[in-house]
């Protein structure tokens, strides 16, 4: 929809609006955390969120340019008018507020002012949890959205066969918002989309909006109901499902060109508020805390066990004994040249035994960590992968006689 018209609109769907949520509540509720403690929010069971990004907007003046960017003025309908000034982004002590105005502005003669940014550069995401919790002014003209670009523009081809990802787009003074994705496949000569969804939502207060994307789908959220999914069907190509690279986000509020038309000046200005926006990744590793039903993902050596006895948190944790064992997971998925940090928690029971942790086959030199504490010791090994590399091996690895117990694994992404 950001580059022309969108001529397309779904079946309307009706439901109750919420207000705001809790920080680490969210519009798909994921698993309860089985561990807590570990470093870094890693002892957590699988599927569980962590988060990755936020920014609560709750300073005022200008907005962080540790994660923003001003989005630039191009051609574009939806940025013609984009202007790189507090005037028309800013933190009011409590929201974002991207405003839209006709003021008239020396030595910048156009006929309107709006205000949008990106975090293009400094974060982007593949698949993981967005959520915005943004309300907005309707009027004619008015174009306020929020959004996703790949961050390699053309890794597939220029728009649209690099993908976009609406995550809500609102104009001028219906009661609907639009959910919708853009690609080769599903998007016309004319800008429009046929994976799109009109999804009505609270016209005077914030809403939630948010997507879960995964390896094989897209699934659209308002106020934590599941609006609309896109699937990666079988034997896709990047025409359909150019969705394996990261995205960046964008906030803005557009207008007057486009897909809203004209503007009627009686109803500036526009502005959208956006109170927070989060941004979560499950969990890289499977079965971290060791709380599952069986060791799986997790391979285990010889002498290898899941116990019930010595678990650091939980009720679980994994035994080494006898002469040279070890556990591994071979995790996938991972993006090439890209630093991740393993880690966890071991201890050995007598003086004189040690456990490493460590990673393998990632691209680069296997590297480990030592433990040899006889309480509970934190390690970790920080690595990045090489420029094919999507996968890698991590172990807890006893090289010599004794008893060892391991807990609470974690692999993050930096």
């Amino acid at each position: 929809m950001k580059k022309t018209n969108l001529m397309f609109i779904s079946l309307l769907l009706l439901f109750a609006c919420s207000k705001a949520q809790p920080e680490i509540e969210s519009m798909a509720k994921a698993q309860s955390l089985k561990k807590l403690g570990a470093v870094n929010n890693a002892a957590a069971t699988p599927l569980t969120w962590r988060m990755v990004f936020s920014d609560e907007f709750n300073s005022s003046g200008s907005f962080d340019a540790t994660k923003w960017m001003y989005a630039p003025r191009q051609t574009s309908a939806w940025n013609k008018y984009l202007t790189s000034s507090p005037d028309y982004v800013y933190q009011d002590g409590a929201n974002l507020v991207l405003k839209m105005d006709d003021a008239v502005i020396a030595g910048d003669n156009v006929p309107y002012h709006s205000g949008g940014i990106q975090t293009s550069t400094k974060f982007s995401v593949r698949y993981g949890k967005v959520e915005v919790r943004a309300k907005f002014k309707q009027g004619q003209g008015s174009w306020p959205a929020i959004w996703m670009m790949p961050e390699l523009p053309v890794a597939y081809g220029g728009w649209p066969n690099s993908g976009e990802i609406d995550i809500m787009e609102h104009v001028n003074k219906e009661n609907v918002i639009h959910n919708t994705i853009h690609n080769g496949a599903v998007t016309n000569a004319s800008g429009g989309s046929t994976a799109t969804r009109a999804t009505a939502y609270n016209t005077t207060d914030y809403n939630l909006y948010g997507i879960i994307w995964s390896p094989s789908s897209i699934e659209f959220y308002v106020n934590n109901v599941l609006q609309y999914t896109y699937a990666k069907q079988a034997g896709a190509t990047s025409a359909q499902w150019p969705f394996d690279k990261p995205f960046y986000l964008i906030l803005n509020q557009s207008g007057g060109a486009g897909w809203p038309g004209p503007i009627t000046n009686a109803d500036l200005p526009f502005d959208m508020q956006v109170d927070w926006v989060r941004v979560y990744k499950q969990e890289e590793l499977g079965n971290p805390g060791l709380e599952s039903a069986t060791i799986a993902p997790w391979v285990a050596g010889p002498t290898t066990t899941l116990v019930t006895n010595n678990a650091r948190t939980g009720t679980k944790a994994i035994c080494e004994q006898g002469g040279t064992t070890t556990l591994e997971q071979t995790v996938t998925g991972l993006l090439p040249n890209t630093t991740y940090t393993f880690g966890g928690y071991g201890k050995v029971i007598a003086a004189g035994t040690t456990a490493i942790i460590g990673v393998k086959n990632y691209g680069g030199t296997s590297m480990g960590s030592q433990i040899n504490s006889t309480s509970y010791q934190h390690a970790s090994v920080t690595f990045t992968t090489g420029a094919s590399n999507t996968s890698a091996t991590v172990y807890y690895y006893k090289p010599n006689s004794g008893t060892v117990y391991g807990d609470d694994f974690y692999l993050n992404k930096q």
